[in-house]
C-alpha cells in the first residue's frame, strides 16, 4: 500500500494558509492597509450582494490554500520495491552407501540410531538456519552411493526441502557403494542447468570413492573449480568405525586425504565429523561462512503531487480575476 507525504516545512505553510483569515478578519484595517489581494475583495466589491462577496471571497481563498498545499510539496510514495541481491546456489550432497546404515551414533536422547538418521536431522537444522537467517539462497539435495541422483533440484522454497529431507532414506540408495565423483559431477550438471553465480556444494560421506567410472574425485575436483564451485567436504564417522563388520567385511575408513585434496582445489574446507553434537557444528560452520553477505535493498518510489494543487490554484485565481474585473467593469 502506498502513503501520502509532505516536505519538512509543512507546519510554515499551514500557518499561511490561514494568513487571509487571520488579516481579513483584524480589527482597525483600513483598505489601504491590505497587503494581500483576497482580504482586499470584501471592500473592493462593498456594493455586491454579500452572499456573491463571500462566494468570491471564498474561491480567492481556496487558491491561496491549494497554492500552500503545492509549497508543502505533496509526494505519493508507491509501495517499496525489494532489490533482491545475487543469490547462492547451495547442493546438499548425502552418501547413501550401506556404510551410512550403522548404529555408531547417539541422537538426542542417547538412544543408538544409523548414521543416516542423524544426517537427515542436521539437513534440516541446516535448511532452518539458512530460513531463520532470511538467506536468499536455493538449494538442492543430492543423494548418492552407486549412482547420483537428485532428490530436489534447486529451489528457493525452503519450505518443500524440508519435507524433502524428512524423505531421506536408505531404500533410496542404488547400491551399496560410494560414488564421489558422480555426486560431484551431478552438481556441476545441476549448477550449470540453473545458471548459477555463487556455486556451493556440501559433500558429506562416511567412506571413500569405491566405484571406478574413469575419473576420480580429484580430477572432478578440477573440472568444478573451473566453473567456479566451492566443495566443503565433511567426513562423517566414529571412530569405532572399524569395530563394525558387514558381511565379514570392516567399514571403509573415511578417505581423509582425498577430501581435503577436493576441499584444497576447490578452495572450500574438509570439517571432521565424529558425532551428532560435532556433525551439527560442521554445518553451522558452513553457514556462518556462507551467510548471506547484504540483505536485499528497498528502492521507495516517489511521485511529486505538488503540480495537481498548483494546477488548481492558478484555474482559481484566474477564475476569482475575470469574476472581479467584470464586476469593476
Amino acid at each position: 500500500m502506498g502513503a501520502l507525504g509532505i516536505g519538512s516545512w509543512w507546519w510554515l505553510f499551514l500557518i499561511l494558509a490561514f494568513l487571509p483569515i487571520l488579516i481579513r478578519f483584524l480589527p482597525g484595517r483600513s483598505k489601504k492597509d491590505e497587503f494581500i489581494y483576497i482580504t482586499s475583495l470584501p471592500k473592493i466589491l462593498d456594493s455586491e450582494p454579500k452572499n456573491r462577496v463571500h462566494m468570491i471571497f471564498g474561491i480567492a481563498y481556496a487558491a491561496w490554500v491549494f497554492l500552500m498545499i503545492a509549497l508543502m510539496r505533496p509526494v505519493y510514495y508507491d509501495t517499496p520495491i525489494v532489490i533482491e541481491q545475487p543469490h547462492r546456489d547451495i547442493i546438499l550432497a548425502i552418501d547413501l552407501s550401506d556404510s551410512m546404515k550403522y548404529m555408531d551414533m547417539l541422537d538426542s536422547e542417547n538412544r543408538p540410531v544409523q548414521r543416516i538418521d542423524i544426517v537427515k536431522e542436521q539437513v534440516r537444522e541446516f535448511i532452518l538456519s539458512r530460513i531463520k537467517s532470511n538467506s536468499n539462497d536455493r538449494i538442492g539435495i543430492i543423494l548418492f552411493s552407486d549412482q547420483a541422483q537428485v532428490l530436489s533440484p534447486l529451489t528457493f522454497d525452503k519450505g518443500l526441502l524440508l519435507k524433502l529431507a524428512d524423505e531421506i532414506d536408505l531404500k533410496l540408495s542404488t547400491g551399496p557403494l560410494t560414488n564421489i565423483t558422480g555426486a560431484i559431477n551431478m552438481a556441476i550438471n545441476r549448477f550449470e542447468e540453473a545458471g548459477t553465480n555463487k556455486k556451493i556444494l556440501i559433500l558429506l560421506t562416511d567412506g571413500r570413492n569405491t566405484v571406478d567410472g574413469g575419473m576420480t574425485p580429484n580430477s572432478a575436483a578440477h573440472v568444478a573449480y573451473s566453473k567456479d564451485m566451492k566443495i566443503y567436504t565433511i567426513g562423517f564417522g566414529s571412530e569405532t568405525a572399524d569395530d563394525f563388520e558387514d558381511e565379514g567385511e570392516g567399514i571403509d575408513r573415511i578417505d581423509e586425504p582425498t577430501l581435503k585434496e577436493i576441499a584444497k582445489i576447490t578452495k572450500g574446507e574438509y570439517m571432521r565429523a565424529r558425532d551428532r553434537k560435532q556433525l551439527h557444528n560442521r554445518y553451522q560452520e558452513i553457514n556462518f561462512n556462507e551467510a548471506s553477505e547484504e540483505t536485499p535493498r528497498q528502492y521507495q518510489p516517489e511521485v511529486e503531487l505538488y503540480h495537481w494543487p498548483l494546477l488548481i490554484s492558478l484555474l482559481l485565481s484566474i477564475c476569482t480575476g475575470i469574476v472581479v474585473r467584470r464586476i469593476n467593469g
